[in-house]
């Protein structure tokens, strides 16, 4: 640490207290050294003049808030530490970055950027000598001063001409943490004052954020006397001071109170409804640096945390709950922070700057009368209903503890829910309203369960819960309705880094897992859990070069390794399938006395044979897919058929058949609407997973399977089918549109197709004829555009009905969104279908071309596709000429080939198919980015204008890189390894993110060499789930200027260019509109007049749409979608913060598919009869009630009230404030009969299928000695039997198909990946292996508590930092009852200690915890003076928070872990 000389340093700025640092060194350090007193020189050599403190010479860029420096020449094998440790002596770096040329090449240059600006002019002399850290290399580098191209000024985005500092910083005297008790109390939890470190709290116009900075002492809880925490170290082991910040984003806030206190004191007030994002600064500088990356910013040195607690080791043997027994600050729950300053005349000048700006920003700071202070007690609740734990102390207020309380597990794990979503707080929870509850759930546990769902809907905090109890809505309140017997209730908890948050059961399509224990399921035992960054923030990005976001890692293994607690339960990891994994979920299972996870794992297959995770994970997650049973189809005959397999390639991979017999009755299983069943099913059938294509050579009930479609052995379980084949629209996207462009498609040509749609979406909202037309032609992948149209069609729309023009204003916005943000362009002629394989070896293959010669016309390979009509959708056409067929995501310019449709009548029984050639030296689906047919969608498009003149570039030959084998079996460890690290190391946002601005910026765009490595990369980086190895991608290859349609608007503005090409030009031309409901509207008198409902109706209506709209709130609430609309359409519009855009349209598809089915029932067997002459007036009712509830509405819409001097509207016409209008239409069909008077028979009843529809009881019981009525088995050719429950092999031994080369015997250390280095991990797993290095100051932890959960083969240790001197005598701190700081009283102390309750200062643990102690708050008036020295850290000036660099673009590599510390972890938890 190099002192300052107080005569040097120079005068305050605005842009933080503390944060100026001289870089001159005092004359007193350079004696010492044996240089002069007068002018100096640096270590390197480097003359300093000896600045004259009386005299001070005016620079300008003293002002600067931030100062780059420049310099060229240095060595190339110099590092960001080289010249961190060279310069840091005149400042604080914030920025350091090495230039390298496009092949990776140092080029000799860097930049070093200082905030605050240095107070010397160390640059003046144009040359500086630079040595290494390890003294090999010397250089002397020219250097100079970088003129500051920016203002360091923010436009305010209300008022034009004013302008505001990039950063604004005031700085409080105290920080508190606590939560509201009441809307105008706060409790106070934890105190901390700036005497004991300097704070700071700073709006951040830049990246439009709040944050607040500060210094934490966390001591020994037993250093302060008695106490129940215990600890196999020396008391003071891990005592430590340390520096966090946390995040609070703009659109995070609504509101910040001022509280005024007298005396010149006021303070302000924050509440959130979910946590910010903490972070704690590493000391040790020089370890946030790498040898590997050219680039590091001030923003490396902090790390994000999920606890505050004094010894996080002990957090790894502890399961993941709601209730943390001992933390020193909970940042999960504590959300109110409340920041005390005294005013001062430059302090207010700064404060009135900051509070117009956030003002600017609608954030507003309001003053807050009668606000209280509370001091912190704990929370009684945990100890009413938790069981007992074994107390060993004989603290005395332990003796009147508190009998418990038991709670049914539904009860609890909903009271759970009302806690973790802010709906209640332990705090306001008494024994009276746990008492109540408890008596309730006696007598009914669902009517206990169901008063606290009801306050979940109501998503408003409950402060006074006793009222529960007299609100008879909430008494009344039953949601229990019939469900489709497809479907279950389904819970599940969200894990972010500080917290958990649990969601109220809702009901979703069920998999085969959830089929077979269905009693367990019924019972709570599965719980579906998917890890998150905090609530606002959504998805935790991966960050495979960087360690700042190892903490939340590390709290994912331990959640996967540890389990989850709630309540007596304990829900352990089971696996996960195989979408849920790419959006970082997985299932959980509570154990029972005679079921375990391993049982569940040992049920859904043999995997024996997998000695590759990935491959062995996948497998698993197999039998996760969301399916449908076709329960009463028995007995189907398996006929085993050869895969056509030529040149190494398989042209029938993932392809079986079935008969038309058969598919008929799945068709009136599933409830389809057609004129035809459809063409093909995706399937899963035991251990076999593909598509099955309706074939005549399947007959009567027969199912033929390929070897390549049977990936495991598993228990036969029924034909679960996932999707059936259906038309929709094929649509371009920005990577197909760029390879188009670069193949030669001129830019007019998607310019003009985007003018056409942009002009008829605008057209369409008031002329019912082109919507109509253009909802038949546009067809989602949901079809919801047809259901629209007949709306339309019946007349709706000319009668203006609210909700049938929302559905048309929705569908509107949305498809122009799509255009704006993905360049979705709708291709009229062109389909997107699924793909499957000629069985009749007509269609002619592909055939090599020779080199430089383009296929002709009668050598281009032939598909079949038969379509239907624009204009007669029940007309099918069979499409005939050149085509342009393709997958997504398409990044290679040979992943689009050009093909020649032809009509094959014995392929006309396919409709809605893509029907590729068995024939031929390679098969087209492989070519087109990596296709298979075991259910992977194409594009067709025949569009003559999009026909490239360049046409069937080289396919890419992409070799997957062979997978890690084990040398062991797979066990269950190695999945939770493989979970966090493809959290951590998955690349494939990053590297398409990349491809897409290349190819963009670079002249020969898709074709230059550095977008053909980036496509391989791609794949490498999809085949990660498979493989086990993450695509690394090349410094080299990161982009280096980002196009203006990327959006990316925290990159420095040197860094962004405004794209002049196609996509540039698409996105400009795009304005986004706003989705605004059409409440306002008036209802169909059609309908209302066409019955006369009495009352006795009318209430049974309301009460199945209370229970709908609840429903429907459910739903938004969980999938975080803003309207009704949005969820009955499936068009939603925001953009989900983890998964794609198009994942969420296709499960927010069958989520409302099993709504609507579960409504219609209801609504059906209230009525009494699906006949239209009952179930008309019934619908009518519908109508009519939703219609009243909005009239209702609207006229609190239209009326007025005073708030506060100014009239507003008693109600906001907003949908969150609106009633939901969806109800009556789920009846659509019926509601257009009643509207028309004209009888539009159902499909089905035309095609004679309703005498099809299967029987079944709605879920078949698992095995029990119960006979069923209808024995369900299937035959295979050789006659064998397997019985539903039995085991199904159809190819043994050899059954999985996805190859891999035994490469088992890799030497240890063995060279991959550019200098990356292999090992062998604990368990023979191959692994990264590097050195890390650990601080020879940092204490030892005990072995106890960091062996045996094995999470470091993952993620390092958690590094701790910041350690006193442990051979100086610590302060003693006392534990004083906490002293509350009355707002009210004339003036306040230097310092108050602050009381945390209960639960302040041990951390989570399974050790039995006796009384609450309480907790140590430093202050000065309490430490002896002889170890204020020791505590000098707390008193050293805070860095800066971050730079412009903070964002810089992550590069994914495989994480390097030495013997890893985690896997003496693993040694703990097992023992």
């Amino acid at each position: 640490m190099v002192r300052r000389n107080p005569a040097y340093a120079p005068t305050q700025r605005t842009n933080g207290r503390g944060m100026d640092h001289m870089g001159v060194r005092p004359p007193q350090y350079r004696r010492a050294m044996g240089q002069p007193a007068g002018n100096a020189y640096n270590n390197h050599g480097n003359f300093i003049p000896d600045p004259v403190p009386a005299i001070r010479q005016d620079y300008g860029w003293l002002s600067w808030p931030e100062l780059t420096i420049r310099m060229k020449g240095l060595h190339h094998s110099m590092t960001t530490l080289d010249l961190w440790s060279t310069f840091s002596s005149f400042g604080t770096p914030v920025l350091i970055e090495l230039f390298e040329d496009n092949q990776g090449v140092s080029e000799g240059k860097a930049k070093i950027r200082f905030s605050p600006a240095p107070s010397h002019p160390f640059w003046a002399t144009g040359t500086f000598n630079i040595v290494s850290m390890d003294g090999k290399h010397k250089c002397a580098v020219e250097i100079w001063l970088e003129k500051s191209r920016r203002s360091f000024k923010i436009q305010s985005p209300i008022k034009k001409s004013i302008w505001y500092p990039e950063k604004m910083t005031i700085h409080p005297q105290y920080l508190n943490f606590g939560h509201m008790l009441d809307p105008n109390s706060m409790m106070v939890m934890y105190e901390l004052d700036a005497n004991l470190g300097p704070m700071s709290f700073t709006v951040d116009l830049i990246r439009n954020r709040l944050l607040t900075n500060f210094k934490i002492p966390i001591i020994d809880p037993r250093s302060q006397g008695p106490t129940d925490f215990t600890d196999n170290d020396p008391i003071g082991h891990y005592d430590r001071v340390n520096r966090y910040m946390f995040t609070i984003p703009f659109g995070q806030l609504e509101t910040i109170y001022r509280v005024d206190q007298g005396d010149g004191w006021y303070s302000l007030i924050i509440t959130l409804d979910s946590p910010p994002q903490f972070f704690r600064k590493r000391e040790e500088v020089e370890e946030t640096h790498s040898n590997e990356t050219r680039l590091w910013t001030d923003f490396d040195t902090w790390y994000r945390q999920t606890d505050i607690v004094y010894n996080p080791l002990r957090l790894h043997k502890a399961p993941i709950a709601l209730h943390k027994e001992r933390p020193l600050i909970d940042i999960g729950r504590w959300t109110t922070y409340q920041l005390m300053f005294r005013e001062d005349e430059e302090h207010n000048q700064m404060y009135e700057l900051l509070k117009q700006a956030l003002q600017d920003h609608n954030i507003p700071i309001v003053e807050l009368e009668g606000f209280k202070q509370l001091n912190a007690e704990s929370a009684e609740l945990w100890s009413l209903i938790d069981p007992p734990i074994q107390q060993s102390t004989e603290l005395s207020y332990l003796e009147d503890s508190n009998v418990v309380m038991h709670l049914p597990f539904e009860v609890r794990y909903q009271l759970e829910v009302c806690i973790s979503r802010g709906i209640l707080h332990e705090h306001n929870v008494t024994k009276e309203f746990v008492t109540q509850l408890a008596e309730i759930a006696s007598a009914n546990s669902s009517k206990a369960r169901f008063i606290l769902e009801y306050i979940t809907e109501q998503d408003k905090r409950v402060y006074n819960p006793m009222s529960i109890f007299e609100d008879q809505e909430a008494l009344a309140y039953s949601p229990k309705t019939e469900i489709p017997h497809y479907c279950a209730f389904s819970r599940k908890a969200t894990i972010t880094p500080s917290t958990i948050l649990f969601s109220s059961p809702t009901v979703e399509t069920t998999n085969r897992v959830l089929r077979y224990y269905a009693r367990e399921n019924k019972d709570g035992r599965f719980l579906r859990v998917q890890f998150t960054d905090e609530a606002f923030e959504g998805r935790i990005n991966s960050c495979a070069n960087k360690q700042r976001n190892d903490e939340l890692y590390t709290r994912v293994y331990r959640t996967l390794y540890n389990g989850i607690r709630i309540g007596d339960r304990k829900y352990e990891f089971l696996a996960f399938g195989n979408s849920q994994f790419r959006e970082n979920g997985a299932y959980f299972f509570c154990p029972t006395d005679y079921l375990s996870c391993s049982d569940i794992r040992s049920w859904m297959g043999n995997f024996t044979h997998i000695n590759v995770v990935a491959k062995y994970a996948a497998r698993l997650g197999q039998c996760f897919s969301t399916t449908r049973a076709i329960n009463g189809l028995s007995k189907p005959d398996i006929v085993k058929i050869p895969d056509v397999e030529r040149n190494n390639f398989c042209f029938t991979d993932g392809v079986g058949k079935i008969s038309p017999f058969l598919a008929q009755m799945i068709a009136a299983e599933l409830g389809l609407r057609s004129n035809a069943a459809p063409s093909a099913f995706q399937f899963r059938l035991g251990g076999c997973k593909g598509i099955l294509v309706v074939s005549p050579d399947a007959k009567e009930k027969e199912v033929h399977i390929r070897k390549s479609q049977q990936k495991f052995i598993a228990v036969y379980n029924g034909l679960e089918i996932i999707r059936c084949a259906r038309f929709s629209c094929a649509t371009l996207n920005r990577q197909t549109i760029t390879i188009l462009s670069s193949l030669g498609v001129p830019d007019e040509i998607f310019l003009d197709m985007l003018s056409e749609q942009l002009t008829n979406y605008q057209n369409a909202m008031k002329d019912d004829t082109l919507a109509l037309s253009l909802l038949s032609r546009y067809i989602d992948d949901n079809h919801m555009t047809i259901n629209i149209a007949s709306m339309i069609l019946n007349g709706f729309m000319a009668e203006r009905d609210p909700f049938v023009l929302s559905l048309l204003h929705l569908w509107r916005s949305w498809s122009i969104k799509l255009l704006k943000e993905k360049a979705k362009i709708i291709v009229e002629n062109g389909a997107f279908l699924l793909g499957c394989v000629d069985e009749t070896a007509t269609l002619r293959g592909y055939t090599t071309p020779v080199e430089g010669a383009p296929l002709t016309a009668d050598e281009l390979p032939q598909i079949f596709l038969q379509v239907p009509d624009k204009n007669e959708p029940n007309q099918y056409n069979v499409i005939e000429g050149i085509c342009l067929v393709g997958r997504n995501p398409s990044l290679h310019p040979g992943d689009l080939r050009v093909v020649e449709a032809v009509n094959v009548p014995a392929l006309h029984h396919l409709r809605d198919l893509v029907v590729f050639p068995q024939k031929g030296e390679r098969d087209v689906p492989s070519m087109c980015s990596g296709g298979d047919l075991d259910g992977d969608d194409f594009f067709v498009i025949w569009d003559k204008d999009l026909q490239p003149p360049e046409t069937n570039c080289a396919p890419m030959n992409y070799d997957p890189p062979q997978p890690r084998i084990l040398d062991r079996p797979v066990q269950v460890d190695d999945l939770m390894k493989f979970f966090v690290r493809f959290m951590k190391n998955d690349s494939l946002p990053t590297i398409a993110h990349a491809h897409l601005a290349q190819s963009d910026f670079l002249q020969r765009g898709i074709k230059d060499e550095k977008c053909l490595k980036l496509a391989q990369l791609h794949s490498m980086a999809v085949d990660y789930v498979k493989t086990g190895l993450a695509a690394e991608m090349p410094k080299k290859l990161a982009p280096t200027k980002w196009p203006h349609f990327m959006e990316k608007k925290h990159k420095p503005k040197e860094a962004q260019y405004r794209s002049q090409k196609i996509l540039g030009k698409l996105y400009d031309k795009v304005e986004s509109i706003e989705f605004v409901p059409q409440y306002d509207e008036p209802f169909d008198k059609r309908v209302l007049q066409a019955y006369k409902p009495d009352d006795v109706l009318l209430r049974t209506v309301r009460q199945i749409k209370s229970q709908y709209d609840t429903a429907m709130r459910r739903i938004m609430a969980q999938q975080e979608i803003r309207t009704e609309f949005e969820v009955w359409s499936t068009f939603v519009l925001s953009r989900p913060k983890v998964g794609s855009d198009y994942k969420v349209q296709e499960e927010v598809g069958i989520i409302t598919g099993a709504l609507k089915d579960r409504f219609r029932t209801v609504c059906i067997n209230k009525a009494g009869s699906k006949d239209f002459s009952v179930l008309g007036p019934f619908v009518a009712a519908m109508y009519r009630v939703t219609k009243e509830e909005l009239d209702i509405a609207l006229a609190e819409c239209h009326s007025t009230r005073l708030v506060a001097g100014k009239e507003v509207p008693k109600r906001k016409m907003e949908p969150k404030f609106m009633p939901l209008i969806s109800f009556p239409w789920l009846f659509e069909k019926e509601l257009g009969r009643i509207a028309t008077g004209i009888d539009a028979s159902d499909d089905m009843d035309d095609l004679g299928m309703l005498q099809l529809i299967l029987k079944t009881d709605g879920s078949r019981k698992r095995q029990t000695g119960v006979v069923p009525e209808e024995e369900d088995y299937i035959r295979q050719e050789n006659g064998v039997i397997v019985h539903r429950g039995e085991e199904l092999d159809l190819f043994r031994p050899d059954v999985d198909m996805e190859g891999y080369t035994d490469d088992s015997d890799w030497e240890e250390g063995r060279e991959y990946s550019e200098g990356h280095r292999f090992t062998r991990g604990r368990d023979g797993e191959v692994i990264l292996a590097t050195a890390l290095k650990v601080d020879e100051d940092e204490p030892a932890p005990s072995t106890e508590q960091v062996s045996g959960t094995g999470v470091e083969d993952v993620v390092p240790r958690a590094h701790m930092d910041g350690f006193i001197h442990r051979e100086t005598s610590l302060p003693t701190y006392t534990s004083a009852k906490a002293t509350g700081m009355s707002l009210d009283r004339g003036k306040l102390p230097a310092a108050v200690p602050r009381q945390t309750p209960t639960e302040s200062l041990i951390d989570v643990d399974d050790t039995p915890v006796e009384t609450p102690i309480d907790p140590p708050f430093i202050s000065r008036d309490r430490i002896p003076p002889s170890s204020l020295a020791d505590l000098s850290p707390l008193n050293e000036p805070f860095p800066s928070t971050g730079s412009d660099s903070e964002e810089a673009e992550e590069v994914a590599v495989d994480l390097d872990v030495e013997e890893s510390s985690l896997e003496r972890l693993a040694r703990l938890v097992k023992s």
